[in-house]
């Protein structure tokens, strides 16, 4: 897992890095901020007085990893201390044989369907952390028509063919506003092919589609639908997207209790090329991503995390398994879930058979 710049492990002495730790781990479980007298019963602190751990805990939020919320005397984790957790004071989470079972039962499936696999996958991670799950395919490198062809029906409808290859071939029913002829279908197959024939999606833009128009004189109206029709055809094509599981499993988190909130969740979702792009730019493909927080550009409240793993066939990056919950998350298990989960699918898709039941999940210390 990739760390921040924050490196400062050998700034924290011991004892507050067991301070911050406990109240990372306590606030995690109760959503409560935690004082000193509370943090006396953990164990490794108990031999510490109230009045010690007050004041490491005053010097750590002075250094921004604990905030005080209202007039509480207790302290919650900030931002950089969920980061600082994450990255250098993680505990190993050691599964339960019920989530084995589990995430074995999914990996022995016989699913040949990438989209399948991951739709799957993305349901079972959402319903074992209790948080959103999201399966990301990102876009293919380039998606072109091979060949239009056009065939006028009657004198107000035709139907266009598109051909992204010999043996993948769409067509779509054009309905025109104006009266068509054999001249106009003609015509309108050798516009397309000139201008529209070999050209990826980014290239559709209005000069292109203008140019279009007046080639085809009398029948310019004709090119507006039907290159967005094209053109959803190519990001059909392409196959980039997101699939969201679990929306309502953050509802039951205070962070997400009032409306503002979750509207702001609820935006997030419907910027799906952000998420796609976010993902697919992430520098570490061989671990699990986090991001934390305003890490996440597209969290303008900067209360959500963010947490992926990256899936690679033949070095073809082909999808990525994660979730999105409250920064007050169950990191361990999350990351250890996402990991087990994603590293089996990887193997599935290699054909990797090599001792049995290579993709079965298996606890280890």
């Amino acid at each position: 897992m990739a760390r921040s710049h924050d490196n400062q492990s050998d700034k924290l002495s011991e004892r507050k890095k067991l301070i911050l730790r406990a109240i990372v781990d306590s606030h995690v479980k109760t959503g409560e901020p935690v004082g000193s007298k509370a943090l006396t019963h953990y164990h490794g602190l108990n031999y510490y007085s109230s009045a010690t751990i007050r004041n490491d805990m005053y010097e750590l939020e002075q250094a921004g990893y604990l905030e005080q919320p209202h007039t509480s005397a207790g302290r919650i984790p900030s931002e950089r201390g969920y980061r600082f957790y994450v990255d250098w004071l993680l505990e190993r989470y050691q599964m339960t044989a019920r989530e084995i079972s589990e995430l074995n039962a999914i990996l022995s499936a016989k699913m040949s369907e990438l989209d399948k696999i991951l739709e799957y996958a993305t349901k079972l991670v959402s319903e074992m952390t209790k948080y959103t799950g999201l399966a990301v395919k990102p876009p293919r490198d380039i998606v072109t028509v091979l060949r239009y062809e056009a065939i006028c029906l009657d004198e107000y409808n035709l139907l266009l063919i598109i051909m992204f290859t010999e043996d993948d071939i769409r067509t779509m029913r054009v309905r025109s506003t104006i009266p068509l002829t054999h001249e106009c279908t003609t015509k309108l197959a050798s516009v397309l092919n000139t201008f529209a024939a070999g050209v990826s999606i980014d290239k559709i833009t209005l000069p292109l589609i203008v140019a279009m128009e007046e080639q085809m004189g009398p029948w310019g109206s004709l090119i507006d639908p039907i290159m967005k029709s094209v053109y959803n055809a190519m990001n059909e094509k392409n196959g980039g997207g997101v699939k969201i599981e679990g929306v309502n499993n953050l509802l039951q988190y205070p962070e997400y209790s009032d409306i503002s909130a979750v509207k702001d969740l609820l935006s997030i979702f419907d910027r799906a090329d952000e998420i796609v792009k976010l993902i697919s730019d992430a520098e570490d493909d061989d671990n699990v991503n986090v991001y934390i927080g305003s890490e996440n550009a597209f969290d303008t409240r900067g209360q959500s995390s963010l947490v992926f793993r990256k899936i690679r066939r033949g070095g073809e990056l082909v999808g990525a398994i994660g979730i999105i919950g409250p920064r007050r998350m169950n990191y361990a298990r999350v990351i250890t879930l996402i990991d087990r989960l994603t590293g089996g699918i990887a193997k599935n898709l290699r054909g990797d058979s090599s001792n049995g039941d290579s993709s079965g999940v298996r606890n280890s210390s």
